[in-house]
């Protein structure tokens, strides 16, 4: 009997050990002949089997050791039941963080690259870490050209003596870029024309993100698109005209795309 307590208390004590250690496993068993790039070494939990060691960043338990040899430990600060952890080096974790470099600010947009219809606006933005200048286009439409959505109408937000500075349609529609339809019937703000021949252009403008379906593809794509707030006369041009003079809102044409049943619209 004092044998067999003897073994029944040793059982139990590796059992305690093993349900201590939650990256072990409950029952020993060993790996056959494992393929190790970096080596073996003893398992932590004390079943005395030969596993393959772990390198810097990759998973770890307790028969998944870290590479001792590179100073590396399993870090469980990720998993609070302590199942899985990742190697890690305490003295790179404990080396002073570098302060980013201070980058320059990005630009201002340039101004849409056509007076009407849909152009092109670019700025400059710099990667917060290295500082690497990349290049952030939009579309922009300052006013439809002649001929595009012939049978909207204009509203008039913003009238002043010598201009109407900021048209709306009256009602929402679909817009087109190139044989892409935006996925929601949109309300954007143009620009319209200065009485006195001064040239009527954005002042403030946003960067909003639209959905686009493309006859090309077979998803949506968004495209970020110039949305105007405000705008103002400006540039070179005759001063005749100072007296107040009225808006004709002219019929404009709807194109097929725009005579989809309305449900849901987004207005700036």
């Amino acid at each position: 009997m004092g044998l067999y307590a003897a073994i029944c208390f040793i059982i139990l004590s590796v059992t305690l050990t093993w349900g201590e250690k939650p990256e072990c496993p409950q029952v020993c068993k060993c790996p056959e002949n494992p393929t190790c790039p970096l080596g073996t070494s003893q398992d932590t939990c004390g079943c005395g089997c030969n596993v393959c060691v772990q390198d810097i960043d990759a998973e770890c338990d307790g028969f998944r050791p870290c590479d001792n040899m590179k100073n590396l430990t399993c870090d469980y600060q990720l998993d609070p039941m302590r199942k899985q952890g990742v190697c890690k080096d305490p003295e790179e974790d404990s080396a002073p963080m570098l302060d980013s470099p201070t980058c320059k600010p990005a630009t201002e947009w340039t101004p849409c690259s056509k007076t009407c219809g849909f152009g092109n606006s670019i700025r400059i933005t710099y990667e917060e870490e290295t500082c690497v200048p990349k290049a952030e286009r939009r579309l922009c439409m300052i006013r439809p050209c002649k001929g595009q959505y012939t049978r909207a109408n204009y509203t008039v937000l913003k009238p002043t003596n010598a201009c109407s500075r900021v048209l709306r349609w009256s009602r929402p529609l679909h817009v087109r870029f190139r044989d892409c339809l935006s996925s929601l019937p949109l309300l954007p703000r143009f620009c319209g024309h200065c009485s006195d021949g001064r040239l009527c252009s954005p002042s403030v403008t946003e960067t909003r993100p639209v959905a686009f379906q493309c006859t090309h593809l077979d998803r949506k794509v968004i495209r970020q698109v110039m949305w105007v707030r405000r705008c103002t006369c400006g540039g070179k041009g005759s001063k005749k005209g100072k007296g107040k003079k009225k808006l004709k809102v002219r019929p404009m044409e709807l194109g097929k795309e725009d005579t989809e049943e309305i449900e849901e619209v987004e207005e700036i």
